[in-house]
């Protein structure tokens, strides 16, 4: 799907359920919170990538992160904006490609971000490397970087979502995300979500951090 197919899709009806996923709030790490001498330190940074109408970006302004989502869908951006302003969190949303080094990092003063999340994005496998090899460089030093997607698994199970040709495994993301040797992989595993007893969903999990200096 093109970014006016899933407008589409997003003009007919609110797509997600407006909650976090429970993986990124499994795992996400905390903000650290040292405003040093002068108590007068920025907050931390977040890069939600296929934000969407928002849901992960605004749970992650609530725990204390300062947030840019970026998705190709502008009316799921309007979406998150209208709920970011009642809610008065630090989150805010550009319309872009994730795929762009470029765009991302001129979203930062420092070109980088604390925690960059990026959640059920599912290129062809030929536009792999082109969504992922670049994000390790925009990790900030210290920073980490979290990956959902649905594993191979969801796809032989038959669930909804992209054709299996798409799905990726942990072992593929941390391949695809080429990390420099100064990165370190915290998570690699699989979650099954379930509801009222069946298996509804299976995804792969990864985050990786990387080193302060």
């Amino acid at each position: 799907m093109d970014s006016e197919a899933w407008n589409e899709r997003y003009r007919a009806t609110t797509v997600w359920s407006g909650q976090p996923n429970a993986a990124l709030v499994a795992h996400a790490p905390r903000p650290t919170d040292d405003p040093g001498a002068s108590g007068d330190a920025a907050r931390p940074t977040a890069l939600d990538l296929g934000c969407g109408e928002g849901a992960d970006a605004l749970w992650l302004a609530s725990r204390g992160w300062s947030v840019v989502g970026v998705d190709w869908a502008g009316v799921a951006l309007d979406r998150a904006r209208a709920a970011a302003a009642e809610s008065g969190l630090d989150a805010h949303f550009e319309e872009g490609d994730v795929t762009d080094q470029e765009f991302l990092s001129g979203l930062s003063d420092t070109g980088t971000f604390d925690l960059i999340t990026v959640g059920f994005l599912h290129p062809e496998p030929q536009d792999r490397a082109r969504m992922f090899a670049h994000l390790a460089d925009l990790v900030a030093p210290g920073g980490h970087l979290f990956v959902l997607a649905h594993d191979p698994e969801h796809g032989e199970r038959g669930l909804p979502g992209p054709p299996p040709h798409r799905l990726l495994s942990p072992e593929a993301i941390v391949e695809l995300l080429a990390l420099p040797t100064d990165f370190s992989v915290e998570v690699s595993t699989l979650q099954a979500r379930e509801r009222d007893g069946q298996v509804t969903a299976v995804d792969s999990v990864v985050l990786v951090h990387r080193a302060a200096g």
